[in-house]
C-alpha cells in the first residue's frame, strides 16, 4: 500500500505519533570567517554567510528513522528521499517511469525478464554503485522490512516467496549479470513493475557498512548530531547527477504545528511540509501567504471500510450503497478539516493515471439514501441494529467519526464509536476484526494499480484487502491490467473499468482525497511536490537578495 494502508504504513492522515525524536544529527563543524567556531545548526535563517546557508526545512510529525526498509511515515520518507534513490523515479509531468540510477532496460520478448544497465555512480562513502550492491541492499530491505506492503513488491519476482519462506539464501528472481548489469525474472508479465521499482524497499545503499542509515546515492549526507528534533544532511560531492545547489539541509522537527507555522512567519524557515488546518482558510486569503502556499492534490484518500464478511454489510450492497450516500462529504471537509482535502467519489484519487473524470461515483443523496436503506430490509434505519465505527485514536480521526455518525443518524442509523491506540488498532484491521473502520491510503508507487489490486484484488485479503473483498470479475481484469504489457491506454482502459464495478459494489465509503498544506518562502525556487508528496531535493535552489535589494525582487541570485 501504498502506505499507510489504513494509514497502516505511515501515510496515514491528520495522524502524528509524538514519540520522542531518534537522534540522527550532529552539527556541521564549519567555522565562519567572521566568527571562528560558530555551528551551522544553530539558526542561520539569514547569516553573514548567505552563500552557504542551508535550506531550512521544518517538518511536523516524527522521524524515527530513515532506513529505506523500515520508514513509516510521509515524513520520513520525504527527508530519506535525501539520502537515497532507485534505479528508476516516476516523471509526473511525462507521466513516464524514467531512469536515475539505472542508464537504460529491456523486457525480454516474453516481457518476463527485465534487463537494467547501471550506470556509473558512487555511495556517498565514495564506493562504486555495481549490480552486485543493488542486489545486496534490495537483500537486506526484503529481509529487514516489517512491513507486509513492502514485501508484497518483492513478489512478483521469481524466489521471492521462496527467500520469504527461509527455503533459499538469496532471491533468486534477482540475477547478477556483471557489476553493471541486473537481470530480474518476473513470474509473470508485469506492466507495472517498473513502477515499483519507484518504492523506497527498492532504494540502493551500501550493505558493507553498519553505519545507520547507510551510505546511499542521494544528493545529501546525514551528519552525526547531538542536537534533538534536529537533523543536519550536507551536501554529497560523489552524487551522480552533479552538485547540489544547495550546501546543507537543516531540518527541524516539530510536534506543535503552530510552533513550526509561528517559525514560518518568522522567517526562520523555507519549507514547512504542514500547516495547522485551522489556518489553511486565512492563508489561502493572506496576501503574504497565498502565493506561498502549496496547493495541490495527492494521491492519498481517506475512507471507511466495510467487513465484506459481517453483518450487516456481508452481501448487502444496498446498504453499502446507501452508506456512501448519506454522508456530506463537503459539508465535513468544510467544518471539520479546514479545507484541507477533496471530496472522493470513487476508489482512486484525482490526477492519477487512469483516474476516471466521468465516472458517477457517490454523492450526497439524502433521499437516495433513504431509498436504498429501505431496499436493504432497513426503512429509516429500522432493524439496523448499532454500527460500531472504529478508528485510531487522535482528535482529527474522532471529529470525522462524530460527523459521520451525526449524518448517519439523520437517517435513523445509530453509531457507537470505537477508539482504539494505534497498534491495537493496526492488529485489529489486520486480522479483520473490525465491522466499520477508518482506512487512509498512501500511494506505495505512482499507479492506479495500487489502490486497485492492492485493496481489492482478492489475492491482498489480509494483506492490504482489508474489507476482504473478493469478485472474480473485478480480479480477472486486474490480473488482465498487469498482463497488458504492450498499451498503456488498453491497461488504463481495464483499470477504469475495474474501478467501475468496485465502485459499484461498494465495499468502502469513499471520503476526502488529501491536499498538501505546505509552505515555500520566495527564497527557494524548484521546490516542487509530486502527487505521492515527494520533492527532488537535488533540484531545489535558494536565492539571496542583492545589496540594497528586496527578498523577492528580480535583482536576485542564486545562492
Amino acid at each position: 500500500m501504498s502506505q499507510e494502508h489504513i494509514c497502516v504504513r505511515g501515510a496515514f492522515f491528520l495522524y502524528l505519533s509524538y514519540r520522542t525524536v531518534v537522534v540522527l544529527a550532529v552539527l556541521i563543524g564549519l567555522a565562519l570567517a567572521a566568527a571562528g567556531g560558530i555551528f551551522w545548526y544553530q539558526q542561520v535563517v539569514y547569516t553573514s554567510s548567505l552563500d552557504t546557508r542551508p535550506l531550512n526545512i521544518g517538518i511536523v510529525g516524527d522521524i524515527d528513522t530513515l532506513q529505506p526498509s523500515q520508514l513509516d511515515s510521509p515524513e520520513e520518507r520525504l527527508i530519506a528521499s535525501a539520502l537515497y534513490e532507485g534505479l528508476v523515479y516516476y516523471d509526473e509531468k511525462s507521466g513516464t517511469v524514467k531512469p536515475r540510477l539505472a542508464r537504460s532496460w529491456r523486457y525480454s520478448a516474453d516481457d518476463k525478464t527485465l534487463t537494467i544497465d547501471i550506470k556509473k555512480a558512487q555511495f556517498s562513502n565514495g564506493q562504486p554503485v555495481t549490480a552486485e550492491k543493488v542486489k545486496a541492499a534490495w537483500e537486506k530491505s526484503f529481509s529487514t522490512t516489517k512491513d507486509w506492503a513492502n514485501i508484497n513488491l518483492f513478489l512478483p519476482i521469481q524466489g521471492s516467496k521462496a527467500r520469504l519462506e527461509g527455503r533459499t539464501p538469496d532471491i533468486t528472481g534477482v540475477e547478477v549479470v556483471d557489476s553493471n548489469t541486473l537481470r530480474i525474472h518476473l513470474e509473470k508479465p508485469n506492466a507495472v513493475f517498473l513502477h515499483m521499482l519507484t518504492n523506497p524497499i527498492f532504494w540502493v545503499y551500501d550493505t558493507a557498512e553498519t553505519s545507520d542509515p547507510a551510505p546511499g546515492t542521494g544528493p545529501f549526507v546525514l551528519q552525526p548530531s547531538d542536537q534533538d528534533h534536529t537533523l543536519i544532511l550536507v551536501r554529497n560531492d560523489n552524487y551522480h547527477r552533479g552538485q547540489s545547489k544547495v550546501s546543507a539541509l537543516q531540518v527541524t522537527l516539530y510536534k506543535e504545528p503552530y510552533q513550526a507555522f509561528g517559525d514560518f512567519k518568522a522567517g526562520k524557515l523555507d519549507y514547512l511540509n504542514q500547516v495547522p488546518l485551522a489556518e489553511i482558510k486565512n492563508i489561502e486569503s493572506n496576501p503574504d501567504l497565498k502565493d506561498q502556499f502549496v496547493d495541490r492534490y495527492l494521491w492519498e484518500t481517506y475512507s471507511l471500510a466495510f467487513n465484506m464478511h459481517r453483518e450487516p454489510f456481508a452481501g448487502n450492497y444496498l446498504l453499502r450503497r446507501a452508506l456512501n450516500y448519506a454522508v456530506d462529504r463537503k459539508a465535513i471537509i468544510e467544518t471539520v478539516l479546514g479545507d484541507a482535502y477533496r471530496t472522493s467519489k470513487g476508489a482512486l484519487p484525482m490526477g492519477m493515471p487512469g483516474y476516471n473524470k466521468q465516472l458517477r461515483g457517490y454523492a450526497y443523496d439524502p433521499e437516495k439514501a433513504k431509498d436504498l436503506l429501505a431496499e436493504a430490509g432497513y426503512p429509516g434505519g429500522e432493524g439496523l441494529k448499532p454500527l460500531i465505527l472504529a478508528f485510531n485514536k487522535d482528535e482529527g480521526h474522532r471529529a470525522v467519526a462524530e460527523a459521520v455518525a451525526q449524518q448517519f443518524n439523520q437517517l435513523g442509523i445509530d453509531v457507537q464509536l470505537q477508539e482504539m491506540e494505534w497498534d491495537y488498532y493496526k492488529k485489529q484491521v489486520s486480522s479483520m476484526a473490525l465491522t466499520l473502520f477508518r482506512v487512509g491510503w498512501h500511494a506505495d508507487y505512482p499507479d492506479a494499480d495500487n489502490f486497485l489490486y492492492g485493496m481489492y484484488h482478492s489475492s491482498q485479503v489480509g494483506i492490504s484487502n482489508h474489507t476482504g473483498y473478493n469478485n472474480p470479475q473485478v480480479d480477472k481484469i486486474l490480473d488482465a491490467a498487469r498482463a497488458e504489457t504492450k498499451s498503456q491506454e488498453e491497461r488504463l482502459k481495464l483499470l477504469q473499468r475495474a474501478q467501475e464495478i468496485i465502485v459499484d459494489d461498494a465495499p468502502m465509503l469513499w471520503l476526502f482525497q488529501k491536499k498538501a498544506a505546505a509552505l515555500v518562502s520566495t527564497n527557494v525556487r524548484k521546490l516542487e511536490m509530486d502527487g505521492m508528496g515527494m520533492v527532488d531535493w537535488f533540484a531545489v535552489e535558494l536565492l539571496k537578495p542583492l545589496a540594497g535589494g528586496e527578498d523577492d525582487s528580480p535583482g536576485q541570485e542564486q545562492v
